[in-house]
């Protein structure tokens, strides 16, 4: 296995929307015979890849399937829903992604247990391929990173780290407002093809920081520094703009440019 910083890959000069659209349309362009696992974080996310899937053709969205990679246990409506801000965000195409994306059951949203059962039990329904440990192998995952350097809903040090059995798992205690939700967990993360982390602004800054020259200190526990690739997997790639690298050390950077470890995109 390689660890994060072997992981990435260095893209330069483009915006960070253009670099989206490519690495989607490379993996729908793989295979239009097999359904596209696609898996999307909330925040900014849904902003950002709903204008990029109103531009696909149908033959491109015939086969995909978007998964939101955690999910609060709020109502659809509710502008906190992950899915639900994706299909409010694709507005007139709305309907044409409507079953494309995966949406919690609101009748189970006070059972936050069952609610993770039924989601992965989805999940299975749609026979993804499995890796050698049995968990299921997203085409793309597309990842966020919070200020205190959760993804999903994967927190740094809580125990969720340590689930190693289920797809799916329940949070009852989310240090981040809302605090009951349910997430992919980190063995799905380590299972995916192909991973995209965007990380933009000021507010991101510290926590890049310790991401990249903290990778080997297992004391901080960063869910991002926890996710291994093996060599047959594609590398990490890592979407971060000029704010977000203030407080990396200069020397560093240079490295990581130069190892083409780290995107700064314009």
């Amino acid at each position: 296995m390689t660890n994060l910083i072997d992981s990435c890959l260095l893209k330069i000069g483009f915006h960070k929307n253009e670099l989206l659209k490519q690495n989607i349309l490379s993996v729908l362009n793989t295979d239009s015979s097999q359904t596209i696992f696609i898996g999307f974080s909330g925040g900014s996310m849904p902003q950002l890849l709903a204008p990029l899937l109103n531009e696909l053709s149908n033959d491109l969205s015939s086969n995909l399937l978007l998964f939101p990679v955690d999910e609060r246990l709020v109502p659809l409506q509710n502008e906190e829903s992950n899915a639900g801000s994706l299909l409010r965000e694709l507005s007139t195409n709305k309907e044409r992604f409507e079953n494309k994306i995966l949406k919690i059951s609101e009748f189970l949203l006070e059972d936050g247990p069952k609610m993770a059962l039924e989601f992965e039990n989805i999940l299975r329904s749609m026979h993804p391929k499995l890796d050698d440990n049995g968990f299921p192998i997203f085409d793309l995952l597309l990842l966020g990173l919070g200020p205190d350097g959760h993804t999903c809903s994967l927190f740094p040090n809580h125990p969720l780290l340590e689930e190693m059995n289920s797809w799916i798992a329940y949070i009852d205690d989310s240090p981040k407002p809302p605090p009951r939700r349910i997430t992919l967990t980190l063995p799905v993360l380590n299972a995916a093809k192909n991973i995209i982390f965007i990380a933009n602004g000021k507010s991101k800054a510290e926590i890049i920081a310790q991401i990249f020259e903290n990778e080997n200190n297992n004391k901080l526990l960063l869910p991002p520094n926890l996710i291994k690739r093996r060599e047959d997997q594609q590398p990490i790639k890592w979407f971060i703009d000029e704010e977000a690298t203030k407080i990396l050390d200069r020397h560093l950077i240079d490295n990581l440019l130069t190892d083409k470890s780290i995107c700064i995109y314009d």
